[in-house]
């Protein structure tokens, strides 16, 4: 495959692009070679983004959501995502595991596994090394467990050298919570969630990554606090601050009216937090982004507010929402995206040869058309109603296109 006349970052001039064998085997002012042309006509070429938290429609898996998962992710530009792996039924053992693998593999997108902390019917350590040797890329688990756990799952991610992510928040803060907690809850009469309930998960993990040494991913933080004490802990350790792409562009205000489609976890913060949030984004204290998926049925998100499923399906819409509201609004340069939706989230999982354009890479692209527009239309999402500009064009995975704009 060809690719030809692409703008590429940090490229002068146009630029041709020659695919062999699913990687990248020549970047020119022009190639010329007999096989399957794509003109890019001046569209960026930018690499796969690489997500690193998605989950499962409702959380169930079946090959129904696996197929829908890997069509949605290519038609948001996402070549390859993680999985977070607290799905039912649960992966839990190495066969599961096993089966599992063969069939994500064969998705046109690339479907990332995880090894889940604990096992959630009996509160035990996960058989994690296990689990890593047939075919888990990360350790995951939520802070509030016990420390023991924690604990240990750290050490077996040093000892393999394997990323650990964890989800920062302590339950036994909110007395049942099911929204931020603040004036808009206080308005609609709804429990809150505290900030306090992040942070200090988070300074306890980071406590914890400090004193075994051991790199550590905060995955979907939603405070400036938080992003704070993982910038302190990044003087001593490999401390990586995630944050989704809705808390820099939403705030709270998007539950009036008892809005359940703005009910995502953690919460929606305050206009002042999202702010401050950006200005931690601005200042390079945030270092990846995602679009924490979580696409829920209409089923459990049309109900009473207190009731319905937490969850926004958003990755169809990832690349266009960023580029819309932090590339083309100047607040981060095309470079900058790069580094937080593909570069470093393949450095923090070790995809040694993907996230980036570069001869020997593998061919995960997207063609991306920044001069067009495009209403959102969709009922059931925060942005419905917004223009988003830039357009994927094309999806291009292990070396094939696998989704193609109308």
């Amino acid at each position: 495959m060809l690719i030809k006349n692409a703008k590429i970052a940090d490229e002068k001039g146009l630029k041709d692009v020659l695919i062999e064998n699913g990687k990248i085997a020549k970047i020119a002012d022009k190639i010329d070679a007999d096989t399957e042309t794509i003109d890019a006509k001046g569209a960026y070429l930018l690499p796969g983004l690489i997500d690193l938290h998605v989950r499962l429609k409702n959380d169930t898996l079946n090959q129904k959501n696996l197929d829908t998962l890997s069509n949605d992710c290519a038609r948001g530009g996402v070549t390859t995502a993680l999985i977070i792996p607290d799905f039912l039924p649960r992966l839990d053992n190495e066969s599961f595991l096993e089966l599992l693998n063969a069939k994500v593999n064969a998705m046109p997108t690339t479907l990332l596994l995880s090894a889940p902390l604990v096992n959630e019917e009996t509160n035990k350590l996960n058989n994690i090394a296990t689990l890593i040797q047939n075919g888990a890329i990360a350790i995951w688990g939520k802070s509030h467990v016990n420390s023991n756990l924690i604990r240990r799952g750290i050490q077996y991610a040093k000892m393999k050298q394997t990323p650990f992510l964890i989800d920062c928040y302590d339950n036994d803060l909110d007395d049942n919570g099911v929204m931020n907690d603040g004036a808009t809850a206080f308005k609609l009469g709804l429990p809150g969630i505290s900030k306090v309930s992040e942070s200090s998960e988070a300074a306890k993990l980071s406590e914890i990554a400090k004193y075994y040494d051991t790199p550590i991913l905060f995955q979907t933080l939603s405070v400036k606090r938080s992003v704070e004490i993982v910038k302190e802990a990044k003087k001593t350790i490999k401390a990586y601050a995630e944050v989704s792409i809705h808390h820099l562009l939403k705030n709270d205000t998007s539950c009036d009216g008892f809005n359940t489609y703005a009910k995502i976890k953690p919460p929606l913060r305050d206009e002042n937090e999202q702010k401050e949030l950006m200005g931690e984004l601005r200042a390079g204290n945030i270092d990846i982004l995602t679009s924490a998926h979580s696409p829920r049925s209409i089923l459990y998100k049309d109900v009473a507010f207190e009731e319905a499923a937490y969850g926004i399906h958003a990755v169809c819409d990832y690349l266009p929402l960023v580029f819309t509201h932090l590339v083309d609004t100047k607040l981060i340069s095309i470079e900058q995206f790069i580094n937080l939706t593909s570069k470093t989230p393949a450095k923090i999982l070790g995809l040694k040869t993907k996230g980036e354009i570069k001869e020997g890479f593998d061919a995960d692209l997207v063609i991306f058309d920044t001069s067009c527009e495009e209403q959102l239309k969709v009922s059931d999402s925060i942005y419905s109603g917004e223009t988003l500009k830039g357009k994927v064009l094309k999806t291009i995975s292990k070396g094939e296109v696998v989704y193609q704009s109308a």
